[in-house]
């Protein structure tokens, strides 16, 4: 028969039963013989079980309809002793009711096999008898993170669209003409009524099911006590949520085999009647169980309940308190018993030991003060948790005589000044106050002013009269309905100001002062430290703390400092006698940046220098020691850091080497906390007209003063200069006849200057007189052209014409420049008259003035012709200086001999040398001459 008939045969004959008997069996070696198959839905399995003598067996599982295989594996199968069949159990990934399922089975001995036994067919929910749309699994409990495999069976007839899961389409596989199947993979929490997955049709909602998906049981650390000695009680602590909030998926609790019926999401206790020494705890739901275990003697795990009836009986210092408890077997049990006192929001706990405790004395209580008390117990020997609290009990103690109050004087001055106490809290005052009693006693006096102030009152003013003897002392007493206080006497401070002490600055830390001092062997009564804000007038909060002898530091905490405020801070030595003051501070707790911007900023020029000066931060304003000033310098958008001043005390600062311009300056003083506002000022640099007139009269006082020097000092040397810079030359002295032929005599000229000599020229009637002539303008005969243009701009040398001409008695025939004066002399019978005229230095475009000349011998008196100007020459007479010969000339040429020495002389026409003449006595001088006189000393 083919697969299809078997099927159809088998499938017909088979009964919905779930076990199937089968007798067929073989009567070789490796027959096999199938006797049941069972399958079993909730657990999603299939069990095989057979005979046969062999030990390998082949198994195959197809699906039944497509004859598709889904397992085949070689198993090995042992023998069950007592019934002697062979089982197997396979369980399937997709629920069994998706589809039919058929399985056939074959033994195995090495490479033999047997023959296949028939097919048994496990029908499914896909048979043509079940017409209706179905869906598995059903409300499925699995855990997180784990897979699920899910089948939708369509109706008979009807249409396949598509699975579902969390609006989301999932891929589907075909399994039988009406079952399609999905799997989903890595489970998340499901939500309280689990999580639904759909099958559609193409049109609408075929079937769906619900899937829960969740967590184990995770409880833990049971423990079991004992509240009265007798029954039990079981606690543990709840771990992971489940995730499950159906009844049916409830986490469910057994202990020693009893169902925990209190046991709940919230509380996980159980209850007993009788105490056991072990316990066991059992906490399952659908997908795990969990056990708990603890054991212990019952006098070890003691937690009693509350004490009941708990009564005091209150005294001022004191009260006695008592208490009940509701079972009898503690009044056996060592208890370690809790007292708990509770006033003005403070506690504060006690503890009593003893036997079935149930009183305590409650000592160390404060005078009429209202008190709350609680008691609770446990176990002394075996201590194991404190037993609950009893009912807060209310107890009010007796009134008493105060306190005394702490007091203190502080001077405002040498006479007058402030009695201060604090006034007492409702725990130092034992009662309603009624009033505060000051006293005051002076010197040597026997007895005590006494003054009664109401309670509301903290201080009072002294007054110390002129003519007071010795100490004067103070004392403050309280009163209440029980009596009065023991006095705080107080000896009156000497007033100091701050310029009569050494004052020292004093920075907090974390925003408390630390202060210490030297020990000071008059402190029999102790050190007060007394604080107060710098520079206050008038009502001042002064605070004050006492500290004992054997301590010489206190710190001042932050509460009783305000930040950025600056305090005085002063340390007394406190004894019967005087009260000293050993030291002052002034200080900050915690410094702040100051508030205020330093005051009267002023700028000032000076040249290229501005000065800036201000006046300090007022006191209050600081918030903090100043530590310096910064200054900036205003740009556009920021500010230049122009000089840091390090030094508190400065009030002005330099700006050098500005130009000019409008500069902006602004001055911040800062503190350690940093810096505050600043004060900004402007100023615009011009040039300073007042500096430049200063300046200009300097200079010419400098000027005048140098030339008055120079003055000074020319004259006192006025014979050295005039050696230097101008020495006397003498005039020529001629010897013996200086006569020479009437010709025509031509000298060469030195280089810096050219004499041409010319004998009889014939003279123009309008130039007459010596004229410059070039040199290169002679002819080859020694003659000169009549028309002569002199060249007074050539720097070559003029050469100059000598008319040397015998002068006879019956005509005279005199030339002279007239400029120069000339004079004329004989010697025997004849005349020579020498005339310089127009001598032209290289250097120089301009004539010198021409001086006559005679020779040293008696002149011969005679007509004078006046002599005719150079043309473009000024006309000035000048006096005729006559020359001395400064010493023996030596001749500068071979000829010289002819001239009778007076070549080479400062006379001859040949001479370098100017001729500088010398003043007559008899002769009046010029007024173009006053230098050369001051330079001579001639005045």
């Amino acid at each position: 028969l083919s697969f299809s008939q078997r099927y159809t045969k088998h499938s017909l004959s088979l009964s919905v039963c779930l076990s199937v008997s089968l007798s067929v069996c073989l009567s070789i070696y490796l027959s096999v013989c199938l006797l049941s198959l069972e399958q079993d839905f909730a657990s999603q399995t299939l069990s095989l079980t057979w005979e046969s003598h062999a030990a390998l067996f082949d198994i195959e599982i197809f699906r039944t309809e497509l004859e598709e295989n889904v397992l085949n594996v070689t198993v090995r199968a042992a023998v069950d002793p007592v019934s002697g069949q062979r089982s197997w159990t396979w369980r399937s990934p997709v629920p069994l009711q998706c589809t039919s399922h058929s399985v056939q089975i074959r033994a195995r001995q090495e490479n033999t096999v047997s023959q296949w036994s028939p097919l048994q067919i496990v029908q499914g929910s896909d048979v043509p008898v079940k017409q209706q749309a179905q869906m598995y699994p059903q409300d499925k409990v699995v855990p997180v993170g784990g897979n699920l495999t899910f089948c939708c069976i369509v109706s008979e007839g009807g249409q396949f669209g598509s699975i579902e899961y969390k609006n989301r389409k999932m891929e589907v596989t075909r399994m039988s003409r009406r079952s399609f199947a999905t799997s989903v993979t890595n489970l998340p929490q499901s939500g309280s009524s689990g999580t639904n997955i759909i099958c559609l049709s193409p049109q609408e909602i075929i079937t769906g099911a619900v899937v829960f998906v969740g967590y184990p049981p995770g409880d833990e650390r049971l423990e079991c006590e004992t509240r009265d000695l007798q029954k039990a009680e079981c606690r543990w602590r709840k771990g992971r949520d489940t995730g499950f909030w159906r009844t049916s998926l409830l986490t469910r609790y057994t202990l020693n085999g009893r169902r925990c019926v209190e046991a709940n999401r919230n509380m996980k206790l159980c209850r007993f009647d009788r105490w056991e020494n072990s316990w066991t705890l059992t906490a399952e739901n659908e997908l795990e169980a969990v056990q708990l275990n603890d054991s212990a003697h019952i006098t070890e795990r003691v937690r009693l309940f509350a004490p009941v009836n708990v009564s005091a009986v209150p005294q001022a210092w004191n009260s006695s308190l008592q208490w009940s408890w509701t079972f009898q077997a503690v009044q056996t049990l060592d208890l370690l018993c809790q007292v708990q006192l509770t006033s003005g929001g403070r506690s504060s706990s006690r503890n009593y030991t003893g036997v079935g405790l149930s009183a305590a004395l409650l000592d160390g209580l404060r005078p009429d003060v209202e008190y709350s008390v609680s008691v609770r117990c446990a176990s002394l020997r075996s201590f194991w948790r404190w037993g609950d609290w009893s009912a807060p009990y209310s107890l009010h103690t007796r009134m008493d005589c105060p306190e005394a109050p702490d007091v203190w004087v502080r001077m405002d001055s040498e006479t007058a000044g402030q009695i201060l106490w604090k006034p007492l809290s409702i725990s130092d005052s034992h009662g309603a106050l009624e009033a505060y009693e000051v006293y005051q006693k002076d010197g040597e006096q026997d007895g005590w002013t006494v003054l009664s102030l109401p309670p509301s009152i903290s201080s009072f003013p002294v007054i110390l009269s002129n003519s007071s003897s010795g100490d004067v002392m103070v004392a403050v007493a309280a009163r209440n309905p029980v009596g009065l206080s023991r006095r705080s006497i107080v000896v009156v401070p000497e007033f100091r100001a701050d310029s009569e002490q050494s004052v020292s600055e004093l920075v907090g830390s974390g925003g408390d002062l630390e202060l210490t001092w030297q020990p000071c062997p008059n402190a029999s009564r102790g050190y007060l430290v007394e604080w107060v804000c710098t520079g206050c007038t008038g009502h001042c909060t002064v605070q004050w703390t006492k500290v004992p002898e054997s301590n010489t530091s206190t710190v001042i905490q932050a509460a009783s400092l305000e930040v950025g405020v600056r305090y005085t801070l002063s340390v007394f030595a406190l004894s019967d006698e005087a009260t000293a003051l050993l030291q002052r501070h002034h200080g900050y707790g915690h410094e702040l940046v100051p508030v205020q911007s330093v005051k009267s900023l002023n700028v000032w020029q000076s040249g290229e220098n501005v000065l800036l000066s201000w006046e300090p931060v007022a006191i209050s304003n600081r918030r903090g020691f100043i530590r310096g000033y910064t200054i900036y310098l205003n740009n556009a958008s920021h500010l230049e850091l122009v000089a840091n001043v390090t030094d508190p005390a400065l009030r002005s600062y330099t700006v050098k080497g500005l130009s000019l311009g409008s500069y902006k300056f602004t001055v911040k003083a800062y503190t350690s906390a940093g810096e505050g506002g600043g004060s900004t000022v402007a100023i615009k640099m011009e040039s300073n007209s007042d500096m430049l007139v200063v300046q200009l009269l300097v200079s010419l006082v400098a000027m005048s003063f140098c030339l008055v020097v120079i003055s000074i000092f020319c004259y006192k040397k006025r014979e050295w200069v005039k050696k230097a810079f101008y020495p006397e030359i003498p005039g020529p002295k001629l010897a013996g006849n200086w006569t020479t032929p009437p010709a025509p005599l031509d000298i060469k000229p030195p280089t810096h200057s050219m004499v041409h000599i010319v004998e009889s020229p014939e003279w123009d009637s309008s130039k007459k007189g010596l004229v410059p002539v070039p040199e290169e303008e002679e002819d080859d005969n020694g003659s000169v052209g009549e028309n002569v243009e002199v060249d007074t701009d050539s720097d070559e040398p003029t050469l100059l014409r000598y008319y040397n001409q015998l002068v006879t008695d019956g005509s005279h025939s005199n030339y002279a420049s007239d400029t120069s004066g000339s004079s004329t002399s004989s010697v025997d019978s004849a005349q020579t008259q020498v005339t310089y005229t127009g001598i032209q230095s290289p250097t120089s475009s301009h004539w010198a003035p021409s001086y006559g000349y005679r020779p040293q011998m008696q002149p011969v008196e005679g007509p004078e012709e006046p002599a005719a100007a150079f043309e473009n020459e000024p006309q000035q007479e000048s006096p005729s200086i006559a020359y001395r010969p400064q010493c023996s000339w030596q001749a500068e040429s071979p000829g010289a001999e002819n001239f009778s020495g007076s070549l080479g002389s400062p006379t001859s026409v040949t001479s370098s040398q100017f001729l500088i003449p010398e003043t007559a006595e008899e002769d009046p001088e010029p007024s173009g001459t006053w230098f050369q006189n001051f330079l001579s000393g001639k005045f």
